[in-house]
């Protein structure tokens, strides 16, 4: 049997549940809410309330950063990592991020589109703040600190091929997309309920009615009483803005949400999943429940347990539910425990060493100590040897990947400069044809013998590197067709360049490149002069 304890932290909102499972089932032992303008007091608070002084405790991070890159998946885990700090550090210097600032996770996601990248969900955090949280819970088990959107797909048991979305309602609104099981993308909407908890609170409730305000609005209900619905008019218009920046989001995806869970402070207000149906008609809108709750007892506390839902679900974090790649905690402090049925007197164990040893048992001590300084000596010695050995194996393993690497590079090149051959045997054949069909219409030539095969030697001498000329043509009298393509518009540009700089050719035009595949192709057309 193990427990964890969940807290989720938000702008002045702390939301708490402590789990325990045993075999395979979950309880939820406590939960509730505390506002709090100390944050350490208020988390210490919390934790004796729960008596978890020992048990692991699994927090959120705030204010993080959520970017997307693309690596191709032949890669080893070491050169994803550093292809992605690359990546990163690029997207600071654009965006004005302090990189040395942020602490980084990312996971690795399956791309439908293209099997040899990897889709990457790259999250960043505050480090100030991860240690900042730290430090408070330094003297507890703290066994994870992760984003909350990510946590939040502990409570939901997915069926195979099903594309759902999770949105999150609380001072910020984030939204989580779960394709083929695995986490998508996390979207922070604009909308969210910050604003209007201000202005409730500004209306002389204190923090804790504030919060309740939401319990206790019921939209679309006539029954209702308006005293006690007196702040649906504040409600409403923010929750319609959480819609359309949905659906705005969902508009981006090729896939079809099956499934919408909402959840959050938001999810508690009465009737919202209705209020949602409304506007997705072709989607199921639902309350989020955790997947372990019976839907009895779901029925009875459902607002209690849906305000406490970001909460159970980093409970969960710490009942081995936790996606490794995405904990913030700077080091588990959990320590492996040692279940034993074996009781000890403490006081007889200390009496009996106070006595005076005898001469074999001081043998018996030398022949031991001697023992254990051999033991040590030994593994520091293999520890020596097995280090410097696997230092030399992975040099000797990165020397074989950089000759292996230039062999490859050596065939590509050598593969690259046969084309080049078979292609500039195949021009100096034309050169040759050309030249058999000047010397036999010499009666009707408008332009020189001597001009064609200049031309080509010419062109032989400027083509860039990574063009190929698919033909040259003489249409008519002394106008000249050049199809050429490459894998750049540079380089066709350049070579465009280099025959009008030549001189060879006058009235020079080319038509607009079209691409095929990865190759490019343009036409060149000109004069003979």
């Amino acid at each position: 049997m193990s427990s964890c304890l969940g807290i989720f932290i938000d702008k002045n909102l702390i939301k708490y549940a402590k789990l325990r499972k045993d075999n395979n089932t979950f309880k939820v032992e406590s939960f509730n809410t505390e506002v709090f303008d100390n944050l350490e007091l208020t988390l210490k608070k919390v934790i004796n309330q729960t008596n978890s002084q020992k048990t692991p405790i699994s927090i959120n991070i705030k204010n993080e950063l959520y970017n997307y890159f693309n690596v191709f998946s032949g890669l080893g885990r070491k050169d994803i990592t550093k292809a992605l700090n690359i990546e990163f550090e690029m997207l600071c210097q654009d965006k004005g991020y302090a990189k040395k600032s942020l602490e980084s996770r990312y996971i690795l996601v399956n791309n439908e589109e293209d099997r040899d990248k990897y889709k990457v969900l790259y999250i960043s955090a505050n480090k100030g703040e991860i240690y900042s949280n730290s430090k408070i819970l330094s003297d507890y088990k703290l066994y994870s600190i992760s984003p909350i959107s990510t946590s939040i797909t502990n409570l939901v048991e997915i069926n195979d091929n099903e594309n759902i979305a999770i949105i999150n309602i609380e001072n910020e609104t984030k939204i989580t997309t779960i394709f083929n099981k695995q986490i998508n993308r996390v979207d922070i909407l604009d909308a969210g309920l910050e604003s209007i908890i201000e202005k409730i609170h500004k209306l002389g409730l204190s923090w804790k009615e504030t919060y309740n305000v939401f319990k206790t609005t019921i939209i679309n209900d006539d029954n209702i009483d308006e005293n006690k619905n007196e702040y649906i008019d504040l409600i409403i218009p923010t929750i319609s803005r959480i819609i359309r920046e949905a659906q705005r989001v969902f508009s981006n995806f090729k896939e079809k949400i099956d499934t919408i869970y909402i959840t959050g402070l938001g999810a508690t207000i009465g009737n919202i999943d209705l209020y949602f149906q409304e506007e997705f008609k072709n989607t199921k809108c639902k309350i989020l429940k955790p997947f372990f709750v019976s839907q009895e007892l779901f029925d009875i506390s459902k607002k209690e347990y849906i305000e406490v839902n970001s909460a159970i679900a980093l409970a969960l974090d710490g009942l081995e539910y936790i996606n490794k790649d995405l904990n913030f905690a700077p080091s588990s402090k959990i320590n492996s425990i040692v279940h034993s049925n074996e009781k000890f007197n403490i006081n007889r164990i200390r009496s009996e060493f106070k006595k005076p040893f005898n001469a074999k048992e001081k043998l018996v001590l030398r022949a031991i100590r001697c023992c254990i300084i051999a033991i040590i000596g030994f593994s520091i010695a293999s520890g020596y040897i097995l280090n410097k050995t696997n230092l030399k194996i992975q040099e000797a393993q990165a020397k074989l990947q950089e000759s292996s690497k230039q062999i490859e590079k050596m065939d590509s090149e050598l593969s690259e400069i046969e084309s080049y051959i078979n292609a500039y045997n195949s021009l100096i054949g034309s050169v040759d044809s050309l030249s058999e069909a000047n010397n036999n219409s010499k009666n009707s030539r408008v332009i020189s013998k001597d001009a064609i095969p200049n031309m080509l030697k010419k062109i032989m001498t400027i083509i860039p590197k990574q063009v190929q000329i698919i033909s040259i043509e003489n249409v008519e009298n002394n106008h000249i067709v050049i199809q050429a393509t490459s894998e750049k518009y540079e380089q066709l540009g350049y070579f465009l360049a280099a025959i009008k700089s030549d001189g060879t050719l006058a009235n020079i035009k080319s038509t607009p490149s079209t691409k095929s595949d990865s190759l490019v192709q343009i036409t060149i057309e000109g004069d003979l002069k």
